[in-house]
């Protein structure tokens, strides 16, 4: 049954104010019956679903006003609740701990009894190694520098400065095509100088104008996809055993909760994640210090 919707009830019969009624007193689908049902809706949902039901309320009374039964709007005016909305997720300290773990030790694939030769397993092992190491790079910068995974994926060698008290990230095509410049914290700096290394080593090309992540199979060289990072992400989730999905932009997430918990302000957070926010336009933009400053805040922060 429906609620009662007269003025002070809050039963569980009533508001059935059907057409054939309206048409005979057009004026019993009022504000005051309309605020009652959602005081009602109020004491036993979520202010989301009461935001829901009163839209599709307002489309009622919009047929109704269309087709001549009501001349009034009965939804002007109505006292609804706050959209609330959810904090963004990131990982916990206990899980991002877990999920840092995960790339600590290569991820080796199964091998057939035919082809456990030492030698075999020796080139899957190295593989392995190289592919942990260029993954634990994309990981880390993530995680610890917070850029978007397409921002990842476009960069080229030349987008990164690394330095031992310091490192730049060029972020060439930002959200909107936006264009930024941030400073890299140490456990990403370490893990991008290993990448490098390890590049070179593997004898891929390392001129400024290459792409910084590329495949290591199939087409050497070529610039890994965002696809490819979304399911290595998500796989290194599965097995640091995190019951949530672990995604990109729970990484970034991750990243704006622990400058937060540093105590960095939200105009040099916003600048350093690319963010758009009427803060920032309203009191200005930090410099490149202000920035560095707040990335050497994340330089012992790694949990694993």
């Amino acid at each position: 049954m429906s609620p009662d919707l007269s003025r002070g009830g809050n039963k569980t019969e009533g508001f059935e104010p059907t057409v054939a009624n309206l048409r005979r007193d057009p004026y019993a689908l009022n504000k005051a019956l309309i605020q009652d049902y959602v005081a009602f809706l109020e004491h036993k949902s979520k202010n989301s679903t009461v935001l829901h039901k009163v839209s599709a309320l307002r489309a009622f009374t919009n047929y109704l006003h269309n087709e001549g039964i009501i001349e009034h709007e009965p939804t002007n005016g109505l006292r609804l609740p706050g959209k609330v909305e959810p904090e963004p997720r990131g990982l916990s300290d206990k899980d991002r701990s877990r999920f840092e773990a995960v790339f600590q030790q290569p991820w080796l694939p199964p091998l057939p009894k035919r082809k456990r030769a030492e030698e075999t397993e020796k080139k899957v092992y190295e593989s392995a190694v190289n592919l942990l190491t260029r993954d634990r790079a994309i990981v880390f910068l993530m995680l610890y520098a917070g850029p978007r995974v397409e921002e990842t994926v476009h960069l080229n060698i030349g987008d990164i400065e690394l330095g031992k008290n310091s490192g730049t990230l060029h972020i060439r095509k930002g959200k909107n095509f936006k264009e930024r410049y941030t400073s890299i914290p140490l456990p990403a700096r370490k893990a991008l100088q290993a990448w490098l290394d390890t590049r070179k080593k593997l004898l891929l090309a390392i001129e400024s104008k290459q792409p910084l992540f590329v495949r290591l199979r199939g087409n050497p060289g070529e610039r890994l996809t965002v696809r490819a990072i979304q399911m290595m992400i998500a796989d290194a989730g599965k097995m640091a055993g995190i019951k949530e999905p672990v995604t990109p932009h729970v990484l970034r997430h991750t990243c704006a909760f622990m400058l937060r918990t540093k105590g960095v302000d939200i105009e040099t957070r916003s600048k350093m994640l690319g963010h758009s926010i009427e803060t920032a336009s309203r009191y200005g933009a930090p410099g490149m210090k202000e920035i560095e400053q707040a990335a050497h805040l994340l330089d012992d922060a790694e949990a694993a």
